[in-house]
């Protein structure tokens, strides 16, 4: 190797290093500054998002009374984004609040499961019978003397858990107004923004441009999707649990909707979640019963009505999602799961509009090239 290629390779072995090094030292201050960052990163793309609903309200009022229109906007946001909060708020707290009676209920469930499996065993006939009457004598003993305390201390950090998130709710309200705030100074100086970036004298303000209108129709193409889905799944759910007689209907309803905004790991939270409370509060066959069935409407709607609804106008690796869902989870806690796929929406795109960058955009995405990712975003000239 000659010494141009030695030096080429020590380059780039550099260049990697110090872009691994810059990503880690993002990812920690991007953690320590959550409480600042979140707010401000989430009245972006709640900015982006509703930027033309804004406009063509503003549009059809009077010149005097375009402020009509943004206070329309903000009346809708406050609207939607309590409404959210309140959702999960009511949830986490009925959840909290029935947590501490799970554990009296696995001390019916547990016994009751294992005499009936005893019962089964002892039907047989011969020294198979008393083989199996000794297993599973030997697993009831188990399960009475190391389950239920097992499962006591996870019952016990889930209803802590619960009321921690339960008492974060008013911190939460108040970063909801911040947002609202940043959201409408945001909306004010839109255009003031557009001008600066078609001002640039480099040119590229035309490209960046292009690439925040194209983010924006993301987000509400997916905020969109997300809740018709949404709405469908809780239906669905809705429907399939309330003739086996399972309480809390309503909180199962409202937590499969708002984990919808969650892809992939939403809709297993919210099959879960109902099923081990059936398995604690009724009996195995009927938690069973209940896992199958939601198991069954959750294939069909993520598999055959999400897809089709979505589209194929940005395009997400679902490997990636997934990836991203558990890391911004891990960096942010529960915003970090609501924020992990615009974030990653966003990644891709602003990478993309930058040449360095596009194999980036590329590898987020789940399109074989540049040239197809570029079709799929409508940059039908497929330039960054």
């Amino acid at each position: 190797m000659t010494e141009p290629q030695t030096r080429r390779r020590s380059l780039r072995l550099g260049y990697g290093l110090m872009g691994v090094i810059l990503v880690i030292l993002a990812a920690w201050a991007l953690r320590g500054m959550a409480t600042v960052v979140i707010p401000v990163i989430f009245a972006v793309f709640v900015t982006l998002a509703a930027l033309p609903l804004d406009r063509a309200i503003a549009g059809r009022m009077p010149g005097a009374l375009t402020w009509i229109g943004r206070a329309v906007v903000m009346l809708l946001l406050l609207l939607v984004l309590s409404a959210f909060i309140g959702g999960l708020a009511y949830c986490v707290t009925r959840i909290a609040a029935e947590l501490p009676g799970l554990p009296q209920d696995l001390n019916e469930v547990l016994p009751g499961l294992m005499d009936g499996a005893g019962s089964g065993a002892d039907g047989g006939s011969g020294g198979g019978s008393d083989s199996a009457g000794g297993i599973v004598a030997a697993i009831r003993g188990i399960l009475q003397e190391r389950g239920e305390m097992i499962f006591s201390r996870v019952l016990e950090t889930g209803a802590s858990l619960a009321r921690t998130i339960a008492s974060a709710m008013g911190v939460v309200f108040v970063g909801m107004f911040l947002v609202l705030f940043l959201v409408l100074l945001a909306l004010s100086e839109a255009d003031t923004w557009e001008a600066k970036l078609d001002g640039m004298p480099s040119g590229d303000g035309a490209g960046w441009r292009r690439a925040t209108s194209t983010l924006g129709r993301a987000l509400r193409r997916f905020i969109l999707t997300r809740a018709f889905v949404g709405v469908i799944s809780a239906a669905a759910y809705s429907a399939w649990i309330m003739p086996f007689g399972l309480d809390l209907i309503l909180v199962w309803a409202i937590l499969t909707f708002l984990m919808n905004f969650i892809p992939n790991v939403g809709a297993v939270v919210s099959g879960v979640l109902p099923t081990l409370y059936a398995f604690f509060t009724l009996d195995f066959g009927t938690a069973l019963m209940i896992g199958a069935g939601l198991t069954v409407i959750e294939q069909v709607i993520g598999n055959w009505v999400d897809p089709r609804l979505q589209g194929n106008q940005v395009a997400l690796s679902p490997v990636v999602i997934l990836i991203a869902v558990v890391f911004w989870s891990w960096l942010w806690g529960v915003a970090g799961a609501f924020l992990g796929t615009p974030m990653t929406l966003a990644i891709m795109i602003l990478c993309n509009n930058v040449a360095a960058l596009r194999p980036v955009a590329l590898i987020l995405s789940n399109q074989p090239r540049s040239a197809d990712l570029d079709e799929k975003l409508g940059w039908a000239d497929g330039t960054g």
